[in-house]
């Protein structure tokens, strides 16, 4: 059953020795769809283009997560603990082929909400963009 969660997201992209931080709370929706754990939340907000961008997440196992996004961002990202995907990309300046590397999955869940935690580098024509930790906190909304 998909309910109505709170999500607390923070997220760390860094290169060499610099790196971003990026922390929101916002609302969405949690719960088992198709046999996998799934999240949703609106990324318009956070946005000052006026554009429509959704992310969903579909945990499809423990070392699988596909994070996808829709709208006028596009995006398709499959990360495996250990291995290596090219995966789509869309930006406002044209598309991408990127290589996504999973170095660390790790999922704390139930029907209530949980933790995720993913660790993963990005390349292009095998040149390190960044690596990233996003830390996932969801919870049901009252």
């Amino acid at each position: 059953m998909i309910k109505d969660v709170i999500i607390d997201i923070k997220g760390i992209q860094s290169l060499g020795e610099e790196s971003d931080t990026i922390e929101f709370v916002t609302d969405g929706r949690f719960g088992l769809k198709d046999g996998s754990y799934y999240l949703s939340y609106d990324e318009s907000h956070m946005l000052d283009s006026g554009e429509t961008v959704k992310t969903h997440i579909y945990i499809t196992n423990e070392n699988s997560v596909v994070l996808q996004r829709t709208g006028s961002v596009k995006s398709k990202i499959l990360i495996e603990k250990g291995k290596r995907n090219n995966c789509f990309y869309s930006t406002p300046h044209g598309d991408l082929t990127i290589g996504v590397f999973g170095e660390l999955l790790k999922f704390d869940l139930n029907e209530s909400g949980g933790k995720i935690k993913l660790k993963y580098s990005i390349d292009t024509n095998l040149q390190l963009l960044s690596k990233n930790e996003v830390n996932i906190s969801i919870r049901e909304a009252n």
